[in-house]
């Protein structure tokens, strides 16, 4: 397996099990957009939002948002479009199990990075946390529902780069850091992807936080397939980026 393969097999398998968060759907499948309404003109489970799409880049974190050692990236647009892109199309055309965790005809063919705000940060090579803040779609008991109960352990067939992959996630709840958000949403996530006799393992911890009408999350991965995201630069950052939404949102 290339190096290359196995980077871009850890984004877009460690993404699928995420992907229904920022496409923004609902817990059955339906798109939703910002104020929890869906596209068919009903209400979700999301409070009306009257938060304004324009700030979601000013709300994230800066470089002196993140612990010592990390060092905040830029990536330009047209690449992280490019990923996003490559992410959707993957998980559109993947066989899914539960199918009712994942409604994969609500998934968009396109989701527009610009409005997502969004930084990453990397320590070295070995870890890497990022904080991304868009305008609610969904809220945090939807996604409480897509990994919770027979959603805990997925089970994927999909093609990345042309290349055929079976993967499993394990999705598990886990308790967060103390928050001044009303209520948050952390997982961490194992993914087991293989490309015919090789195999590559993700473990990944997300959270999730709703503020004032944006949906704040915080991911931290390892880069070193074999090791573990660090777990108190995510309740560091995690913490931060929620008071950062409470006051300035």
């Amino acid at each position: 397996m290339s190096a290359r393969l196995r980077r871009v097999l850890g984004a877009v398998v460690a993404s699928v099990g995420l992907v229904g968060f920022a496409a923004g759907c609902g817990v059955d499948g339906t798109p939703v957009v910002a104020g929890g309404v869906n596209q068919g003109g009903s209400s979700t489970g999301a409070a009306s939002s009257t938060a304004d799409p324009t700030r979601v880049h000013e709300l994230v974190l800066d470089a002196a948002g993140f612990p010592a050692g990390y060092t905040a990236q830029v990536v330009p647009s047209d690449q992280m479009q490019q990923m996003m892109d490559m992410v959707l199309a993957s998980t559109k055309s993947a066989d899914v199990s539960p199918s009712h965790c994942m409604q994969l005809s609500a998934i968009p063919s396109s989701v527009n990075v610009n409005d997502i705000g969004l930084v990453i940060a990397t320590k070295g090579g070995v870890s890497s946390l990022a904080e991304s803040v868009i305008v609610t779609a969904s809220s945090i008991d939807e996604y409480r529902a897509q990994v919770s109960g027979d959603c805990e352990h997925l089970t994927m067939d999909m093609t990345v780069e042309g290349q055929s992959v079976k993967a499993t996630a394990e999705q598990k709840v886990v308790a967060g850091p103390t928050t001044r958000a009303d209520d948050t949403l952390v997982v961490e996530m194992t993914t087991v992807s293989r490309v015919g006799s090789q195999s590559i393992t993700q473990r990944v911890i997300v959270g999730y936080a709703e503020v004032a009408g944006y949906t704040l999350s915080v991911q931290a991965s390892s880069m070193d397939p074999s090791g573990t995201p660090d777990r108190a630069g995510f309740d560091d950052v995690f913490t931060k980026a929620i008071d950062k939404a409470v006051d300035e949102a």
